[in-house]
């Protein structure tokens, strides 16, 4: 963001501001009464800087110096800092934090200490007694709650299918572990709102120690195609050796040397990778595997209709 130099000189201006260059700077333009007034500067001081148009009230007791962009982690701070400190990003404004894409358009959530009943307007406040230090996390200088913790605390409001598809989102971009599931679901409270302890259990029962979420939500979707019809699930991520090559395939039967490769519209990023994959499917091919592949336009039915013949006979 080009605004750290902007916040600089804005600041340098008045003086006694320069204490907040900073607090504007590592706050994406923004700072707290609390936070100024540590700075030296007093209510008066802080009441002229917006009536000159140096500073805009943007929630109570939070300010914001004009000139600054506007950003998704500046309005998720804005409502952490509003809510007081110790406060976080928690539930879907958390999950839209580490990257999980469908939740910027919610209302944003925060959650404080089970002691403080803050209000913020807009703003859902959530209250809890058992976050732990592990679960306390900063994400592009905006307090949050852990990937982990945000998937448990919001479990009750996806099906299995969707919450197992967050999770293995999660895995493949090492945002969150299978150990902080598994120690967050023994130690948490079972009754909770928008908690599901049963539905939880449930995704994690085939998510044991060694298991592989897939290069990608497609890979997914095909398994989830296959085992939905009746078929034996494929492995996943099955190792074969050509020669001096080693090549990981997305999912496959290896009794009757059958793999399923899936590609994303964007799968060959350049030439290099497309000829690479020519050289890998003839690899196969050249010992003995079927190659199945599919994309994202694939229909369940089509999937389910080539992987049978292979499995059962022609």
């Amino acid at each position: 963001m080009a605004s750290r130099n902007v916040h600089t000189a804005a600041v340098s201006r008045g003086g006694v501001d320069t204490e907040l260059a900073d607090v504007f700077a590592r706050q994406h333009g923004l700072v707290t009464i609390a936070q100024a007034r540590a700075g030296g500067l007093t209510d008066s001081a802080i009441r002229h800087r917006v009536r000159t148009g140096q500073w805009v009230r943007v929630r109570s007791g939070v300010y914001l110096l004009v000139g600054t962009p506007e950003s998704r982690p500046q309005a998720v701070l804005c409502a952490v800092l509003a809510a007081g400190d110790p406060a976080w990003a928690s539930h879907f404004t958390a999950l839209s934090m580490w990257g999980y894409r469908g939740f910027d358009a919610q209302p944003l959530e925060v959650c404080v200490l089970l002691q403080r009943r803050p209000r913020v307007a807009g703003v859902r406040v959530h209250r809890s007694g058992t976050l732990e230090a592990q679960e306390r996390r900063v994400v592009d200088g905006v307090p949050v709650l852990s990937a982990a913790r945000s998937l448990v605390d919001t479990s009750a409001r996806f099906d299995d299918v969707a919450l197992g598809s967050l999770v293995d989102d999660g895995l493949r971009r090492r945002v969150l572990t299978l150990g902080a599931l598994h120690g967050l679901l023994r130690r948490l409270p079972m009754i909770s709102p928008g908690r599901s302890p049963a539905r939880l259990e449930r995704i994690l029962v085939p998510r044991t120690a060694g298991y592989h979420p897939g290069d990608s939500e497609l890979e997914t979707r095909v398994l989830r195609a296959i085992v939905r019809a009746g078929l034996p699930a494929p492995q996943r991520q099955h190792r074969v050796l050509v020669g001096e090559r080693t090549y990981f395939l997305d999912l496959a039967y290896p009794d009757v040397k059958v793999a399923i490769e899936v590609d994303g519209f964007d799968y060959h990023r350049d030439r290099g990778a497309f000829d690479r994959d020519r050289m890998r499917q003839n690899d196969l091919v050249g010992v003995g595997w079927t190659v199945l592949r599919f994309t994202s336009t694939s229909t369940d039915a089509e999937i389910v209709g080539a992987v049978r013949p292979f499995l059962f006979g022609r």
